[in-house]
């Protein structure tokens, strides 16, 4: 009876002790720090069908399985938005367009309004949104200069992309009123160029995009044009990159497309201590193979010589993890 008494104490001590850290904060040491990690920490990301979502989800699900902490994936409005959730502390980690990141830091449109901008960066290299200009085979458009007059199919309305495109067309002396735009969605606007209700649809999306897949596989000539004075834009635009779309990443496409792409980046609130985004920036890139098995496509951009490809500031937590590996001195 002593033996089943004394079994049962140890048992009710070791239940004890386990609600007691369950119900604890989690915490971590990292040297001879003690990390007071968040019971949550949410990742704002956009909607279930695009690339911010399944990389939130990769990356979110990387966290959750080697840090003390329950990381909650957000559905937003997006990388505009995201800049603006987290300056008002509602996410801790999110992703935006690396322009966006620079005009908040600069309150610029859309951000006039946003006097306290609340991120830094803790990684570039994020998949970038590659900007094709999708016309019809036997199109006379050549460049995005000859747009004039034309009927372009631009995305929704109040879509993120809306500003990139505003900003490329603008080097061209180019604004919306120089043509008619069309808020379709990606997949509509590349069926009006089959339809012939569309005389240009341009996609910022990573390539291949579902939307220029279906209107390859439809076997009607199309082309993606070439954004000529590249250089020249991104030289005036540092936060924008130079992108070859390489042959057949499309059917019947056997050359290469010379455009233009908005880099992605990965931010965190600003307030975050340097300890845990040290810890988070350690356990992305320690583990970023599994990041790649869930997303195939990150392994083209988002590498160790990508993260710091940034205009805006990096997390000193970030930097910490980068110096301490010898990415910067």
């Amino acid at each position: 009876m002593k033996r089943v008494f004394a079994a049962l104490l140890v048992l009710l001590m070791a239940s004890a002790f386990v609600f007691a850290q369950a119900g604890a904060e989690a915490t971590s040491t990292s040297g001879s720090n003690e990390i007071a990690w968040p019971k949550v920490m949410t990742f704002g990301t956009a909607g279930t069908g695009g690339a911010y979502y399944s990389n939130g989800v990769a990356m979110g699900t990387l966290f959750e399985k080697y840090l003390p902490t329950k990381v909650t994936v957000e559905i937003t409005g997006g990388a505009i938005e995201n800049v603006v959730l987290m300056s008002q502390g509602e996410l801790d980690i999110a992703m935006t367009n690396e322009h966006l990141g620079y005009f908040a830091n600069h309150q610029m449109s859309p951000y006039e309004n946003l006097t306290n901008p609340q991120f830094c960066v803790l990684s570039a290299g994020l998949t970038p949104g590659v900007i094709q200009f999708v016309v019809g085979g036997n199109s006379p458009i050549k460049t995005p200069a000859d747009l004039k007059g034309k009927v372009v199919a631009v995305g929704t309305q109040g879509n993120g992309s809306l500003s990139t495109i505003k900003a490329v067309l603008g080097f061209y002396g180019i604004t919306f009123d120089d043509f008619t735009p069309s808020y379709l969605n990606y997949t509509e606007g590349c069926q009006g160029i089959l339809d012939g209700t569309v005389d240009c649809c341009i996609v910022p999306a990573w390539a291949p995009a579902a939307a220029v897949t279906q209107l390859a596989a439809s076997g009607k000539a199309y082309k993606i044009i070439d954004v000529d004075l590249r250089e020249e834009f991104v030289a005036q635009n540092p936060f924008y990159i130079t992108w070859d779309i390489e042959p057949n990443v499309y059917q019947n496409q056997d050359y290469t497309v010379k455009t233009l792409a908005t880099a992605n980046v990965i931010i965190v609130r600003k307030d975050l201590s340097e300890d845990i985004v040290y810890e988070l920036t350690k356990c992305l890139w320690e583990h970023i193979e599994e990041v790649y098995t869930a997303v195939p496509g990150l392994r083209y951009s988002l590498k160790l010589e990508n993260a710091l490809n940034t205009t805006c500031e990096i997390h000193p937590g970030a930097m910490k993890y980068y110096r301490e590996i010898g990415l910067v001195k």
